[in-house]
């Protein structure tokens, strides 16, 4: 019977970056979080760390640093202007005081993105667009 090698169950969640065989070891997960944040302008890191700490200190279950990387790792492949939208919307909103957290926050940057062209649409349907330039003699 044929060996396996340790590379076949080094499993990575794509979306949110969950590592199946580190489950229980945290290897230094704060020097990764400010990896990820770094890729930010000073905007959206702000508001992402704001957002953060309202997370913490009114979700329970999301108040941990794994949580916290597995966020920000699922956010990767989503533009920032999407990511500042969401943050924006969230924040507003208050969801963090109704118990939700970062899945939640994710969801709706998500549907930000995958629904904006749609949504550009409609809007400009419902209040119009502004008139386009004319140059009066």
């Amino acid at each position: 019977m044929a060996k396996l090698g340790k590379d076949v169950f080094n499993i990575i969640c794509p979306c949110c970056g969950f590592n199946l065989t580190t489950q229980g070891k945290t290897k230094n997960i704060s020097a990764k979080i400010m990896k990820l944040v770094s890729n930010y302008s000073k905007e959206t890191s702000q508001a992402i760390k704001t957002t953060m700490r309202n997370i913490y200190n009114n979700v329970p279950s999301d108040a941990n640093p794994s949580e916290y990387y597995y966020f920000l790792y699922g956010l990767q492949k989503f533009d920032e202007n999407h990511i500042r939208y969401g943050l924006r919307v969230f924040e507003k909103g208050g969801h963090h005081r109704g118990g939700k957290g970062f899945k939640f926050l994710r969801s709706i940057i998500k549907n930000r993105q995958a629904n904006f062209e749609k949504q550009l649409n409609n809007e400009r349907k419902s209040y119009g667009k502004l008139p386009e330039k004319r140059i009066i003699k």
